[in-house]
This record gives C-alpha cells, structure tokens and sequence, in this order.
C-alpha cells in the first residue's frame, strides 16, 4: 500500500471519529433548544410520561452547559462529567419511554444517542480539546501556501 492510500485511510478514520461527536452535539443543541422553547413535541412528550414542565427547563440548562463543556478548550474532568450528563440524559429518557410500554419507535433514538455519547467520548484523542482537535484536522496533511 502506498504512503498516500495509508495517509487517507488514517484521515478517513480520523474522520469518521467525528461522526458520532457531531451526531451528540447537534442532537444536544437542537434538545437543548426544543427544552427551553418547550415546543409542542416536548409538551406532549413530557406530559406522555408524566413529567412536570420545569423538567424540560432543568434539562435545557443542563445540555446547554454540557455543550459549553465539550466544546469549550481544556477543562478535561469538566468534559468527562459532561459527556457522563449526557447519558445520563438519553439513557434516562430511553428508560422513560420503556417504563411507560412505549415502542422502539420512541426508545431506540435515546438509546442510539446514549451509545454515541459513549463513542464521542470514549474515541476521541486524550489530552487535547475538541476545538484544538478540528483545528489539526483541518490542516493535517496539506503544505504551507506560499504568501
């Protein structure tokens, strides 16, 4: 195998590190929104399962401060408790659905999400941050233009 082809598999599963990050951080941006705006779908999905509305507000600020965490450099026990918050979070809200006889229509997101959580953390690289891990990301394997 050449230098090149063995360069872009390892880039390639660099990458694909990053599916399960992205995946957890939009899902817990869009959550985080949809609980503090307390958008119809969050209404009827807490009223289902028997939860008060200012559950989804506890739960709106928490996700908001596990987004900062993550994404924010350094702070890596900060990101650990974070990452543990979030399933915490999905894997709750996966039970919830399974206690109240709900189908895998309702549960199986949750537990997908929880999963992914547990990948985001568990892949990516020790000892560095996510903004700093983008960044080498983005410029691993290109030269220096000239200026």
């Amino acid at each position: 195998m050449s230098t090149r082809t063995t360069s872009m598999i390892s880039r390639g599963l660099k990458l694909a590190r990053w599916v399960p990050v992205t995946a957890v951080v939009a899902e817990t941006a869009v959550g985080a929104y949809w609980d503090l705006a307390r958008i119809s779908y969050v209404r009827d999905s807490f009223d289902h399962l028997g939860y008060p509305m200012y559950f989804a507000t506890i739960l709106g600020v928490a996700k908001t401060a596990a987004l900062a965490a993550i994404l924010t450099p350094g702070h890596p026990q900060t990101k650990e408790w974070a990452y543990a918050g979030l399933v915490f979070v999905y894997g709750g809200a996966a039970t919830s659905h399974v206690a109240a006889g709900d189908g895998p229509d309702k549960w199986a997101m949750p537990l997908f999400f929880a999963a992914a959580t547990f990948a985001a953390r568990a892949w990516l690289p020790q000892g560095t941050s996510t903004t700093a891990t983008l960044r080498a990301l983005g410029t691993a394997g290109r030269r220096p233009q000239p200026a």
